[in-house]
């Protein structure tokens, strides 16, 4: 049943994107334009792109060291390597890869000059709206978050809310982009928690085999000596 949330989750992210697309973001977009708060500073990609790539590289880095070091890792530091890794994955996927290929145009322009749609393979400034790449990093390290500390989770669904209202009223991004964001990064970030728990269980599983392996030749070691005496 745990295993099904994933995907009924992703498959009702995938419905609302579509309808999204089809019947809400035109109006809602022109709604928020009245507030004139096109491109706002707080959430300028020059500006937060850069910053979330630090930090993600510093969460996968500090965990890399404890896996070297092979020294047991706290909570908070397994879970900040697997969102760092998380929002390294949707990143490279949002940008190198979906927004290539649908090329949706920017709410401002249809603000501005009444063009809306996809440019299928239109690549760059305006048509990287779809999807939203601030909403996948942060639904990455929320997603990670959530899973490891469950009793913020309606912290997390708050911040992720007061993300999509700032891109919607700054003109950066759609619904549809959002919610398209929202299921990549989330989609990362539970890959990565499962893939992790796997291959830490597998691990694990080998050590305790391993380990029986040596204390049944230990024990065959010890018997030879007695069984030769006799």
């Amino acid at each position: 049943m745990l295993q099904r949330r994933p995907l009924f989750a992703g498959l009702v992210l995938a419905l609302a994107t579509l309808v999204s697309v089809l019947w809400i973001d035109r109006p809602l977009a022109l709604f928020f334009a009245q507030f004139h708060l096109g491109h706002a500073v707080f959430t300028n990609p020059s500006l937060t792109l850069p910053v979330m790539i630090v930090i993600a590289w510093a969460g996968v880095l500090t965990g890399a060291e404890f896996l070297v070091a092979r020294r047991p890792m706290p909570r908070w530091i397994e879970a900040g390597m697997l969102a760092g890794i998380a929002l390294l994955a949707s990143l490279w996927l949002t940008h190198e890869v979906l927004k290539p290929i649908f090329g949706r145009s920017v709410p401002s322009l249809l603000i501005q000059r009444g063009q809306y749609g996809f440019h299928w393979f239109h690549h760059g400034h305006p048509f990287g709206s779809f999807p939203s790449g601030h909403t996948d990093q942060a639904a990455a390290i929320l997603t990670v978050a959530w899973l490891y500390f469950p009793r913020w989770r309606w912290v997390y669904l708050g911040l992720l809310g007061l993300l999509a209202l700032a891109l919607m009223l700054g003109q950066w991004h759609f619904l549809g982009d959002i919610l398209a964001g929202a299921m990549v990064g989330a989609g990362a970030g539970a890959l990565a928690v499962r893939l992790w728990r796997v291959a830490r269980g597998g691990a694990g599983r080998w050590r305790a085999s391993a380990w029986g392996r040596a204390g049944s030749l230990a024990k065959d070691v010890r018997l030879q000596p007695s069984q030769q005496e006799e």
